[in-house]
């Protein structure tokens, strides 16, 4: 064992403790000078625009535009990332994984749950089961996707005892079972951008397969109000939605997050469709960037939810009703 220890060179040893060094150019003060700007791994600088990546470096250590553009092609090649064949991609989406999430109904107008490499939106009003959701996939998901769970929490509203509650409903050891759940509160939306940002090496670390933000669109709409506001604010949320989606694909996770409705006063009510009665906040960015949406909707029945896919890339229209019980998320009867 020492004459292959001895054989280990000390730049292959630097390599395998800083996969940034693998990278061609890249020194250990530039790795340092990279890690300063939240980018830890190789699938972080993969995932990322060139543009972004130059504006977040600077012209540090003679980093230019070019460069920028010539290490993400260096970091893309070291994980093989490159065009895939129909057959390819279809044999992939299989392999991915889905949370359950403590109903069948709902799990089945998801095509089984919420799916790894996606981002699943929850969007309704005030308390018609959205945060529950959340609770109840972080207690299934470490079981389903055999990895760590992080949820941000944007509102402050966060109960570790009800996941204790949820746990111990479904015959889990409480303890056991938020010990796998890493929690943090990011009360602006440039905490929770920078939180993003900067999340690669956290994600890695602890093997993160499930993230969890309630709410995602919240901080946005309290600094952002009116009218006038509306193009920073939708700028703004365009770039967190993407920074999602880099993270998703990268660490094959699976992204949920809840979204608020807004009223609309109307004389008369023309469609019976929910979204059109309460639009989902956050417009067309939030409708182009999750994959999936699912629209909790309250009934006259006291916690008892209609939920509805009323968007998705690749499934039909439908509807399931669901209840809130100390188990969580459930089915009817």
């Amino acid at each position: 064992m020492s004459e292959v220890v001895s054989q280990i060179s000390e730049c292959e040893f630097e390599e395998f403790r800083d996969p940034l060094l693998k990278l061609k150019g890249v020194t250990p003060e530039f790795a340092a000078l990279l890690k300063e700007a939240g980018y830890y791994t190789l699938e972080s600088i993969a995932a990322e625009v060139p543009h972004f990546l130059f504006q977040r470096i600077g012209e540090k250590m003679g980093f230019t535009l070019e460069k920028a553009e010539a290490l993400i092609r260096e970091a893309r090649s070291k994980l093989d990332i490159r065009i895939m064949s129909a057959k390819e991609l279809y044999e992939e989406e299989l392999r991915r994984k889905t949370i359950p999430t403590g109903s069948r109904a709902l799990d089945e107008i998801l095509g089984g749950g919420i799916r790894t490499q996606e981002i699943t939106e929850v969007c309704g009003s005030y308390a018609c089961g959205k945060t529950e959701l959340v609770y109840t996939t972080a207690v299934l998901a470490p079981k389903a996707l055999g990895g760590d769970v992080l949820i941000l929490d944007t509102e402050a509203t966060l109960s570790v005892t009800r996941i204790r509650q949820i746990a111990k409903s479904r015959e889990l050891d409480p303890d056991e079972a938020i010990s796998p759940i890493h929690l943090r509160r990011v009360p602006s939306s440039s905490d929770l951008i920078a939180t993003l940002e900067t999340a690669h090496k956290f994600i890695k670390e602890r093997s993160i397969r499930y993230l969890a933000i309630d709410s995602f669109v919240s901080p946005f709409r309290r600094e952002y109000p009116g009218r006038e506001l509306l193009c920073p604010r939708q700028q703004k949320l365009n770039y967190a939605i993407g920074l999602l989606i880099k993270l998703a694909r990268a660490y094959n996770m699976a992204v949920l997050v809840t979204n608020q409705v807004q009223a609309t006063p109307v004389a008369q009510y023309t469609t019976t469709r929910p979204e059109f009665l309460r639009p989902p906040i956050g417009g067309y960015v939030m409708a182009y960037g999750a994959n999936n949406r699912i629209y909790l909707q309250e009934t006259d029945k006291p916690n008892v939810s209609i939920a509805t896919l009323i968007d998705s890339s690749y499934l039909p229209r439908q509807s399931r009703t669901i209840r809130i019980t100390e188990r969580g998320i459930e089915d009817i009867g």
